[in-house]
């Protein structure tokens, strides 16, 4: 959709023109890692001009494909590990299972399971006692404990 609308663009462009659009936004971070990608940011900030209306429809497109895709929405804040008597290890867990649905990897899923949660000390999602502590806590209010049982039925313990 970006390259139909215009091609000439970086993908960061549109992110940090969308953010620096919004209302009450007074200042916008961007990581560069380069000069080159220093000189687009500036480019297109020095002059800064709101979005179009055409470029918010584009805009307004790509988050209606976004929302069909069934992902997980957690932002791996960890509310939920901090208060999880079982030390499960919710974010990777969830992080694992988005890869499988962005990707239809399951043997990189897996391997992202296996080492976001086990590798890093956590009990994987089977071990849940769905005690609802995390739902309590979670900023983006997803149902924790349904999608534990999704990991655990998916991808099963390693």
């Amino acid at each position: 959709m970006k390259k139909e609308a215009n091609p000439n663009v970086s993908y960061a462009s549109w992110a940090i023109k969308f953010a620096a659009n919004l209302d009450g936004v007074i200042t916008v971070l961007s990581g560069m890692s380069n000069t080159e990608q220093m000189q687009d940011n500036l480019s297109y900030m020095k002059d800064f001009t709101k979005l179009s209306e055409e470029e918010k429809k584009v805009l307004d497109k790509a988050q209606e494909e976004l929302k069909k895709i069934p992902l997980i929405p957690c932002t791996t804040c960890n509310y939920c590990a901090k208060v999880c008597p079982m030390n499960i290890g919710i974010s990777g867990s969830f992080t694992a299972m988005n890869m499988l649905t962005l990707y239809g990897d399951m043997a990189g899923a897996k391997h992202q399971e296996s080492w976001l949660v086990g590798g890093h000390g956590k009990k994987h999602a089977e071990e849940c006692i769905k005690c609802g502590r995390c739902e309590e806590v979670c900023p983006q209010h997803i149902k924790i404990r349904d999608e534990l049982v999704k990991v655990a039925e998916t991808l099963g313990s390693n």
